[in-house]
């Protein structure tokens, strides 16, 4: 292809709050954000070539790079790639694929002249990005991602796009970013997406706690603390969830426990490292795994320790909750647990589980488990996910964690719980973080949280790879659908192929909610509640911030907080 023939390459800016997809043409929506000094701020790219080519040619390879000028601000560029999604599912956008996987690419990539095939090209070819010229693409930018602290004031992001068949300039864009010259307050909420450890080793064919299932679980840790996420289900014992009755999930556990002469002895040196890597990696809370039966906590949880020499099960679903021998076990072992919470830092900033999703008819036996361990617990925080407001009013659970529909069952009656998605479809007018959902109804959550004055948000699946009942293990961007044929309902972040964690662009937009709700928290420490819901809403183009409330402004969530940020200046 001669100089003359190269193609011509579009390249647009646009809000991270605009997907963009294979069919959108150039549509510029941002040129200017504010953020404050220690918040990570995100933007997109768009490209395509308007190069039209005859029924019998060959389509042109169109690689391009991004050269960017920041002035020691870091910014991260990601690649955004697309899984396959139906036309129901997809709200903002066309049928076919939607942009969701982040996959890193290197910051202003030394680029070298190359042969006659390739005239220019990157160092390290997985950061090439290519151009079609029958679909739009995008890349993904996001701002001092690591959240350090920026001097305030008014500064330019330049990203200039660079063609890689000729070297030359095809594209440039400048973001103008105003930094308010305060500090997001440190985030109060215990915000956790469980984690599936059977997952990790089974998707990547790695032996559970091995060294390399070390490196790859960490690799996890950091991208869910980088995104938001405080707290980190601790799998002391292999969780109870998603197992059939009667039935074992691969078996977890961290504490190594042996019965000698009738007692129990705890090795607590692989939990421990577990919790010190946690710590290591920005997590703050810790959750102990639940300990009873799931929907409804009858029974014990599958326990495995060495007897006589000779490793076996020692609990299960054979076991009742109440029981003087599970009772005994939990009463030996829940004081060495504390002993190493103690030691790894975490202190009292544990989160306590009996068991998930119980129904009203199963109060009793719920109020049998808590009663056996509950005294040994103490004070600590003890919370599950429920939904019926008689096990709060009985003084069954201490920290509701209460579906977002049921919100207002809680609203004024209670005032310590938690909010949290189920693994299902959502009623239509929810926030929610499903592929095809819109990034305003993924984000809203965070001015949601601040509305119900939530003390947390729990989602129950992280890096679920299987479906229904841990049953079949799919790849999520292949088959999105894999989990009850709903896209992205279990999991939030994407095995890579090179054994690292992907996040997706829904990940992003749950890290931006977390950063809302702080900005609104620090507002609310300037002018009080009432004043902060009002600019809320007044921003969002609604009469009242609520969960069955969303504005239709796919950028309303932004100009929300353009609005906070404008009330946090003038007012510090």
């Amino acid at each position: 292809m001669t100089e003359k023939s190269i193609p011509n390459i579009q390249t647009w800016m646009t809000s991270s709050q605009k997907r963009i997809f294979t069919g959108d043409r150039s549509e510029a929506s941002i040129e200017r954000i504010s953020a404050l000094r220690n918040e990570p701020i995100s933007f997109c790219i768009g490209y395509r070539s308007d190069y039209v080519k005859d029924e019998n040619e060959k389509i042109p390879d169109l690689p391009i790079a991004f050269e960017i000028e920041s002035r020691g601000i870091d910014v991260s560029v990601y690649k955004v790639g697309y899984v396959p999604v139906t036309a129901e599912e997809c709200e903002d956008g066309e049928a076919g694929v939607c942009p969701e996987i982040l996959i890193k690419k290197k910051t202003n990539p030394e680029i070298k002249e190359g042969d006659i095939h390739l005239a220019f090209y990157e160092e390290g070819e997985k950061h090439i990005i290519n151009v079609s010229c029958i679909k739009a693409g995008s890349v993904y930018f996001t701002v001092n991602e690591m959240g350090q602290s920026l001097p305030s004031g008014d500064h330019e992001i330049k990203v200039k796009v660079i063609s890689l068949t000729n070297g030359k300039e095809v594209g440039s864009h400048t973001l103008k970013l105003h930094i308010v010259d305060a500090l997001l307050p440190e985030n109060d909420l215990i915000y956790t997406n469980w984690f599936h450890y059977d997952a990790i080793a089974d998707y990547f064919d790695a032996e559970l706690y091995s060294e390399e299932y070390f490196e790859i679980l960490e690799r996890y840790i950091r991208n869910a603390t980088l995104h938001g996420m405080t707290a980190l289900l601790t799998p002391a014992f292999t969780p109870a969830l998603d197992t059939p009755i009667g039935m074992k999930r691969m078996n977890v556990q961290l504490v190594k426990v042996k019965v000698r002469d009738g007692k129990y002895e705890f090795d607590m040196s692989l939990l421990e490292r577990f919790m010190r890597l946690a710590k290591d990696c920005g997590i703050k809370w810790i959750e102990h795994c639940h300990l009873f039966s799931q929907w409804g906590a009858t029974s014990a949880i599958n326990i495995y320790a060495e007897v006589d020499g000779e490793e076996k099960q020692i609990f299960g679903w054979d076991d009742p909750a109440d029981g003087e021998r599970y009772s005994d076990f939990l009463k030996a072992y829940i004081p060495e647990f504390l002993s190493v919470a103690e030691q790894t830092g975490f202190g009292n900033k544990i989160l306590f589980h009996i068991s998930d999703e119980p129904k009203e008819f199963q109060a009793e036996a719920y109020g049998k488990a808590l009663s056996v361990v509950k005294e040994l617990i103490g004070g600590r925080v003890m919370g599950d996910a429920l939904s019926d407001y008689h096990f709060y009013e009985k003084g069954l659970v201490q920290l509701p964690i209460v579906d977002t529909c049921r919100a207002g069952d809680f609203d004024g009656r209670c005032d310590n719980f938690m909010l949290y998605y189920t693994g299902g479809r959502p009623h239509k007018g929810l926030s929610n973080r499903l592929v095809g959902s819109s990034p305003l109804k993924t984000r809203m959550i965070g001015a949601q949280l601040f509305r119900y004055n939530a003390k947390g948000f729990l989602y129950w699946g992280y890096n679920y790879y299987y479906g229904r009942m841990t049953h079949g293990m799919f790849n999520p961007a292949v088959d999105p659908y894999g989990y009850r044929n709903i896209a992205g309902a279990s999991y939030l972040a994407y095995p890579g192929s090179d054994r690292t964690c992907q996040p997706s662009i829904r990940e992003k937009q749950m890290g931006d909610a977390m950063n809302d709700y702080r900005a609104l928290r620090l507002l609310e420490s300037l002018v009080g509640r009432e004043e902060t819901l009002k600019i809320c809403a007044e921003a969002l183009g609604v009469d009242s911030v609520d969960v069955f409330e969303l504005p239709s402004d796919p950028l309303a969530v932004v100009k929300m907080r353009e609005a906070v940020n404008k009330e946090i200046e003038r007012n510090i």
